[in-house]
């Protein structure tokens, strides 16, 4: 079992779903790029999320184990898609878990469920809407800052992860802090770069970083929907979830409805984007090719279900892998 983290985040989001995995499954949570104890290398967002699946399957060619059973946290739920899509001979994925994964046309820019950009050049994208639009994060991020007195501390995004009553340990907080902290930060890392654009709200994905790497103008999975094995899919979705949400309150276009961004244009031209939605269509379309998926909600848990509500989602995934 490879359990695959997402952004702002590091192998240590795993440590207590790590043993309720039973003893049948050997078990990895490896740091991606950029994350974690792993390497510094740069993150050329112009192949989505392939730098990412490349270092994973990798990895996985090296252990040498008959199959793999996927489990994809947030972008590693879109990582685990595009290692779909590039896996060599060899590596064989048997099933994967998608929990409150990113949408299959990325974060940011698209106005329907089947992921149709808002504007040609992606605007409302990539890492521009946190280095342009939240430079104190990306700088209270950068100075290691634990406090709590600025809206934008990385420790009061963080409870962005969580349903909104549920309460977090200091120690959870700890960890929590040692994740993002251990995240690079800069151009080629994370946010990335990002260009100037003249459609609202005013910043195009650049050609480095994770943020743009998840934009939809270069990640693209539907690849996946042709591919002629299709392993089944479990999505859990927790319904509390801020940050994957059809009017997610990190979505620039709902930021814009609430007058937080000058200029918006409205709902008809960049209407919050339907990450549900689009997640919901990808997998129906899945199945009417072929494959399979079982979606399960996780009552009252936000982002991190297996984090929130543990027994629930380990019997879950433990009755999906046998």
């Amino acid at each position: 079992m490879v359990l695959i983290h997402g952004n702002l985040s590091s192998s240590l989001i795993w440590e207590d779903l790590m043993p309720r995995v039973p003893e049948d499954f050997d078990v990895v949570a490896p740091d991606l790029r950029g994350f974690g104890g792993s390497g510094r290398a740069p993150v050329d967002a112009t192949k989505g999320l392939g730098d990412f699946s490349a270092d994973l399957l990798e990895l996985l060619q090296s252990l040498r184990y008959d199959f793999y059973v996927l489990v994809g946290h947030s972008m590693g739920g879109g990582i685990a898609l595009q290692m779909l899509l590039e896996a060599p001979r060899g590596v064989r994925v048997e099933k994967v878990v998608l929990v409150d994964p990113v949408s299959p046309y990325g974060f940011g820019g698209t106005k329907d469920e089947h992921g149709t950009p808002c504007y040609s050049d992606y605007a409302g994208s990539g890492a521009g809407l946190v280095a342009k639009y939240n430079p104190d994060f990306v700088r209270l991020l950068k100075a290691r800052y634990t406090g709590v007195d600025h809206p934008s501390a990385p420790a009061n995004v963080a409870k962005a992860f969580f349903a909104d009553d549920y309460v977090i340990s200091e120690g959870l907080m700890g960890k929590l802090l040692e994740m993002l902290f251990s995240t690079e930060v800069g151009e080629d890392n994370y946010p990335g770069d990002y260009v100037e654009s003249p459609n609202w709200p005013y910043v195009a994905p650049g050609s480095r970083g994770v943020l743009n790497a998840i934009s939809p103008k270069y990640l693209r999975l539907r690849g996946v929907l042709d591919l002629a094995s299709k392993p089944p899919v479990l999505w859990v979705h927790g319904t509390k979830d801020l940050i994957v949400s059809d009017s997610s309150p990190l979505d620039v276009a709902v930021l814009g409805l609430a007058g937080y961004i000058p200029g918006y244009p409205g709902p008809d031209k960049f209407p919050p984007q339907p990450m549900v939605g689009q997640i919901r269509a990808f997998l129906d379309e899945y199945v009417s090719k072929g494959g399979t998926y079982e979606r399960v909600l996780i009552e009252g848990a936000g982002h991190t279900p297996f984090i929130e509500k543990p027994e629930e989602f380990t019997r879950k995934l433990v009755d999906f892998i046998y």
